[in-house]
């Protein structure tokens, strides 16, 4: 199955041009499957109105008390892991990283702040074609920013 059978959207949507009926951006397959990935990454539980189930857990977590002990992490990695399961079916065998990176924030003040970054490697393959699919993400989370 090729990305010319299946038209995939390339994020952000132009609704503009949908609702113009114009032509809009098309993204591959790996593509659309790492757009839907950052959207269930960066999406909290309750968040999508249209499915309360949409998202994972990370988001309910205290990002500047948080130490991300091993339980807390192997919480957040099964949330994220049933919600892949759940909503990305085109993808299996399913493994999901997370590392929690600490750095300066150079400010140029005299008291440098630490910004942590959490960051996700999740590695599948592709259903239709076993295809191995990487899809990197990571995020500033104190304070919160995407890189």
């Amino acid at each position: 199955m090729s990305g010319m059978l299946y038209p995939y959207y390339k994020l952000p949507l132009e609704l503009e041009k949908i609702v113009g009926k114009k032509e809009v951006k098309k993204c591959s397959l790996k593509e659309s499957i790492a757009h839907h990935l950052h959207l269930m990454l960066t999406t909290a539980f309750g968040e999508l109105q249209s499915d309360a189930q949409f998202g994972n857990e990370l988001w309910d977590e205290d990002f500047d008390n948080v130490s991300y002990r091993n339980k807390q992490k192997e919480k957040i990695l099964l949330s994220l892991g049933k919600t892949i399961a759940r909503f990305e079916k085109r993808i299996e065998k399913v493994k999901i990283e997370m590392r929690v990176q600490q750095e300066e924030n150079a400010s140029g003040r005299s008291d440098p702040g630490i910004k942590r970054k959490l960051e996700f490697t999740i590695t599948a393959v592709i259903s239709a074609t076993n295809e191995p699919i990487v899809y990197r993400d990571g995020f500033f989370i104190s304070p919160l920013a995407y890189n």
